[in-house]
């Protein structure tokens, strides 16, 4: 807080200055009925309601160790390929194949929306890396497709700009699949 007698510089818990000894200024509390348009506007623009995801899912560091416990297993399958013995090479296949699975799983964990925030004209869609804005505005629209998987209606979200994607599951967010199928006009095929 600033002084308002000396211009120094004090704590805001202080009750006077230590410099000078100038009471503390008083604030004025700001009532409900002096709210400009503007301050309204902008309390009504953040409103947002927000959804979390009904299921666990992998956070970061969870993600990461799977990208580094494929790269392990594939370096491994590679050593154990170049031995002369029978039980290293089949063990060395087994390695080998399923180190892409595991990245693979990594990178599909990376896209699965984790929360949604939903406001009057977009939908905000976080991942635990990234987090994005798909407006609901028709010139705006966002590249998507809708799959249908164990039963659940899938809708994959992709920016070209930005090459990126987010995965929304009916599992997990099942109002807001709802809400973005009707937002969006599209339909399960």
């Amino acid at each position: 807080m600033v002084c308002p007698k000396c211009g120094e510089k004090f704590d805001y818990y202080e009750s006077c200055c230590p410099w000078c000894g100038a009471p503390k200024p008083v604030e004025e509390p700001k009532s409900a009925g002096n709210v400009s348009p503007m301050e309204e506007s902008s309390e009504k623009e953040d409103e947002c309601v927000t959804f979390e995801s009904k299921r666990d899912h992998d956070g970061a560091f969870e993600i990461a160790r799977q990208h580094v416990c494929s790269i392990l297993t594939l370096c491994l399958g590679l050593f154990l390929f170049r031995t002369d013995d029978m039980f290293c090479l089949v063990f060395s296949l087994f390695f080998v194949i399923g180190a892409p699975f595991i990245f693979l799983n990594a990178r599909f964990s990376a896209k699965v929306v984790h929360k949604v925030k939903c406001y009057k004209d977009r939908f905000v869609l976080c991942t635990c890396y990234d987090e994005m804005a798909f407006s609901f505005d028709k010139a705006n629209r966002p590249e998507m497709k809708i799959s249908v998987f164990d039963g659940y209606n899938t809708i994959v979200f992709q920016n070209s700009q930005y090459r990126k994607t987010f995965i929304v599951c009916e599992r997990d967010f099942p109002e807001v699949v709802v809400a973005m199928k009707r937002v969006y006009g599209i339909s399960a095929e």
